[in-house]
C-alpha cells in the first residue's frame, strides 16, 4: 500500500511488478530453505568429474561433480555439485526432503537470509528509482514566461 501512495503513473506499474517478482523470489526462496527438513551423514561413495568446455570463445570451461552417495535409508542416492564436497570414502551432511520436493544439498549451504537481503535491496532501490521518475514526470512544467516589450530606440 505505502508503494502505490508514493510512485504513480508509469514508474509505479513496473515498480510494483518488480516487487511482486522480488517477493516471489524470496518466498521461493525461504520456501525451499524450509523444504529440506531432514539431515543424514552419508559417505560419499565415488566421485566423478564432467567436463564441460565453453559454447563461446573465451568463455569459462566448467567441471560438474557427481557424487556418487551412501545414505542411511537409500536417499538421496547422487549429488552434483560445481565442486568436489569430499573425496571418496569421506562423509557429508546432507540436507533432503524426505517427500521429494526439492534436490538435496549440502547442509547449512542454502541459506535463505542472502538471497532475501538482495531482495530487499533492490526492492528498495526499484522503489526509490520509481518515487525519482514518478516525482519528475508529476511536477508541472512551468509556462514560458512572455517577454515584456521594451521601449523602442530610435535610431536617428
Amino acid at each position: 500500500m505505502a508503494y502505490f501512495l508514493l510512485v504513480t503513473g508509469n514508474a509505479g506499474f513496473f515498480g510494483a511488478l518488480s516487487l511482486v517478482a522480488g517477493m516471489l523470489l524470496t518466498a521461493a526462496a525461504a520456501d525451499q530453505a524450509a523444504a529440506r527438513t531432514a539431515v543424514a551423514e552419508c559417505v560419499v561413495v565415488k566421485v566423478f568429474g564432467e567436463h564441460k568446455e565453453a559454447i563461446v570463445d573465451g568463455g569459462l570451461d566448467t567441471t560438474l561433480y557427481h557424487h556418487t552417495l551412501r545414505c542411511p535409508g537409500g536417499y538421496p542416492s547422487t549429488m552434483a555439485r560445481d565442486r568436489r564436497l569430499a573425496p571418496d570414502g569421506g562423509t557429508i551432511r546432507v540436507a533432503y526432503d524426505p517427500r521429494r520436493r526439492v534436490n538435496p544439498a549440502v547442509e547449512g549451504a542454502n541459506s535463505p537470509w542472502l538471497p532475501g537481503f538482495l531482495a530487499v535491496v533492490t526492492l528498495a532501490a526499484a522503489t526509490m528509482g520509481a518515487r525519482r521518475v514518478s516525482l519528475r514526470w508529476s511536477r508541472p512544467v512551468p509556462e514560458p514566461t512572455p517577454r515584456r516589450a521594451g521601449r523602442a530606440r530610435r535610431m536617428f
